[in-house]
């Protein structure tokens, strides 16, 4: 009998490998993110993840179309026989053994309903996973950004709170947000029709002056000022 969602995600298995302890390790999807993906995942949906583990497993379990980008072979290793042990069929989940910043710009466009972004949390490969995928999400089409405790994955929160293409869906505060995609995103579009961009850039001679004295920037400001 297979693995059912509910027991999945009240005892997560650990398919990250050890620490340096020699413990195994998980770094799963808090279980309220879970749970929020498994109500939003349907059979048969187009679904892509950066990163792999618990999530993974659930993609398979709700036979989504799924595309898993992640480049650690032991990691696919260990969700294939985690699969196998529990009844669960990968047989619909594509695995791409690779750095997303790499894999994604040579996939074929084709339309996702459902995206999550839980790959390298580094600077800049949360944006690039979102930027490569953001145009392939259809409208009504869900998002998810896990880990936005960190700067990285906050700042692309932060910013997708503020743009009038994604409206939040739901948070679970310090782990992960999920939007849902109701214009269509232009990745060329001009800084000037990107709210978040808007208002945290220097535009007048005033806040260009503040901006610099808080960064402690006063010769360089004096210099400014001088022939004023």
């Amino acid at each position: 009998m297979a693995l059912r969602a509910q027991e999945l995600i009240e005892s997560p298995p650990h398919l990250h490998g050890f620490d340096a302890a020699g413990r195994p390790e998980s770094w799963a999807l808090s279980p309220e993110t879970l749970r929020l993906l498994d109500d939003a995942i349907e059979p048969g949906s187009r679904t892509l993840e950066t990163g792999a583990g618990v999530s993974t497993v659930l993609f398979a379990l709700r036979e989504a179309d799924h595309v898993c980008v992640a480049p650690a072979e032991d990691e696919v290793r260990r969700i294939r026989e985690f699969c196998a042990a529990n009844g669960i069929s990968t047989e619909r989940v594509s695995f791409v053994v690779e750095r997303s910043e790499l894999a994604l710009p040579r996939f074929e466009p084709t339309a996702l309903d459902l995206v999550l972004i839980d790959g390298s949390h580094s600077f800049p490969n949360v944006f690039i996973d979102w930027h490569y995928t953001a145009a392939r999400l259809r409208l009504g089409g869900l998002l998810f950004v896990d880990d936005i405790n960190l700067w990285t994955p906050r700042v692309l929160h932060d910013f997708l709170r503020e743009d009038p293409s994604w409206a939040l869906d739901a948070e679970v505060p310090m782990r992960s947000a999920v939007f849902r995609k109701q214009l269509a995103v232009d990745g060329a579009a001009n800084w000037t029709e990107q709210p978040f961009v808007v208002a945290r850039s220097h535009l007048t001679r005033g806040s260009r002056a503040m901006a610099m004295l808080r960064q402690g920037q006063f010769r360089t400001l004096l210099r400014r000022l001088r022939p004023r």
